[in-house]
């Protein structure tokens, strides 16, 4: 019997250049290193093409301090890559006010938060090429 030690689940799916990650629940650092591991598979499988992120926080209840400090390391990987922009849609602004704390390294992107999917969508879709 194996014990699975992950907490919090994520679903990534690509629709063109827009990635998309929705995470559910209360992440641990198990949990975390998985989403990101494979998130970093999708974008390196887009081969150096440029790409836009779209976070879905909106069934997040949280994390414990380790999975911020993966989410932040994460962030600095991104500003090694292709990305073009980054939505947040996230309801709850406690959770919006740990994340901005605790992850500085998501300044340096070209992000913006969003309390709905669609509006998050259209901005992401309207952010064009950097080159």
């Amino acid at each position: 019997m194996t014990v699975d030690l992950e907490h919090g689940k994520s679903y990534i799916s690509v629709d063109n250049e827009i990635i998309t990650v929705k995470a559910v629940g209360a992440f641990n650092i198990e949990g975390i290193i998985k989403t990101i591991n494979e998130l970093k598979v999708v974008i390196e499988s887009f081969h150096e093409k440029e790409f836009k992120l779209l976070f879905d926080y909106c069934q997040i209840e949280g994390g414990t301090p380790e999975v911020f400090e993966k989410i932040n390391e994460c962030n600095i990987w991104l500003n090694s890559q292709n990305m073009i922009a980054k939505a947040v849609v996230i309801n709850s602004t406690m959770h919006l006010t740990i994340l901005e704390s605790r992850t500085p390294a998501r300044k340096v992107h070209n992000t913006k938060n969003f309390d709905d999917r669609k509006t998050a969508i259209n901005w992401l879709q309207a952010q064009a090429s950097q080159s």
